[in-house]
């Protein structure tokens, strides 16, 4: 569910998680800090080139009365794909490398996650990518722009095909700081709370489980809203949601 500024997951554990989604300010405001980048790298390599090219012989095999035809047709190619190569692979290699994000996403504080809420993988990164040729056509963007106007979650060609969003985040760091390192297998299994009822049991450490797949701000949100009517039934020591939660599904709520 959404509306024009938010996005509302249902997780496994029937709660609704709110994202803000990443509008076509800051979007552009990212791609144009990434195009700047893109320049960047690509003038550097033209400089490698223009030094690189004086040296080769290039096209040996073909005669002096077509080689220079033959060459232009040759050095338009491979500035094309070499082109293409460069815009794709810039984001392709950043969006993989930093889950979501790329530098111009990351000064926007913007990142790209699954349409269930958790970091895309390889074969996401690859399917909005390679559709950005797509989305930019004819020029600057302007497919993708038209697509995102009207998309109800800003999406462009590239996330309606790979089932990604591009979302706000306050923070940039995906784990929440809890009072300890927690593990479910070796705790939450090995002693658990005989005050929890079944159902209580499977949402918090369905919780506990996947809590690392998602987002900061969600994870935060989240744990919030699963350990509040649970802290009104059992009270106990209450410092923030997550480590209550640990806590609770060892029968170690009271402990501060």
């Amino acid at each position: 569910m959404a509306n024009m500024d938010c996005y509302t997951l249902e997780t496994p554990e029937n709660i609704e998680v709110e994202f803000e989604l990443a509008g076509l300010g800051s979007r552009f405001c990212a791609i144009f800090i990434d195009t700047l980048l893109i320049s960047l790298i690509a003038f550097v390599l033209f400089l490698a080139w223009m030094l690189f090219l004086p040296a080769v012989d290039w096209l040996p095999m073909v005669s002096s009365s077509g080689r220079h035809r033959v060459t232009e047709w040759l050095l338009a190619a491979l500035i094309l794909i070499v082109g293409v190569l460069i815009l794709d692979g810039y984001f392709i290699f950043f969006e993989w490398l930093m889950r979501g994000q790329t530098p111009g996403k990351k000064s926007m504080k913007v990142r790209v996650i699954r349409d269930d809420g958790t970091p895309i993988a390889l074969n996401e990164v690859l399917v909005r990518n390679i559709l950005r040729i797509v989305d930019f056509l004819p020029a600057a963007y302007a497919v993708g722009t038209i697509v995102m106007f009207f998309n109800p979650l800003c999406k462009r060609l590239g996330d309606v095909a790979a089932g990604t969003i591009v979302v706000k985040e306050g923070q940039l760091d995906y784990r929440a700081n809890t009072d300890k390192k927690y593990s479910v297998e070796s705790s939450a299994f090995a002693a658990p709370n005989s005050e929890l009822t079944p159902a209580e049991r499977r949402v918090l450490t369905g919780f506990l489980q996947r809590r690392d797949e998602l987002l900061s701000s969600a994870r935060t949100a989240l744990a919030e809203r699963v350990a509040s009517p649970l802290y009104e039934k059992y009270g106990g020591h209450y410092d923030d949601a997550e480590s209550y939660i640990e806590r609770l599904v060892e029968g170690r709520h009271h402990e501060s």
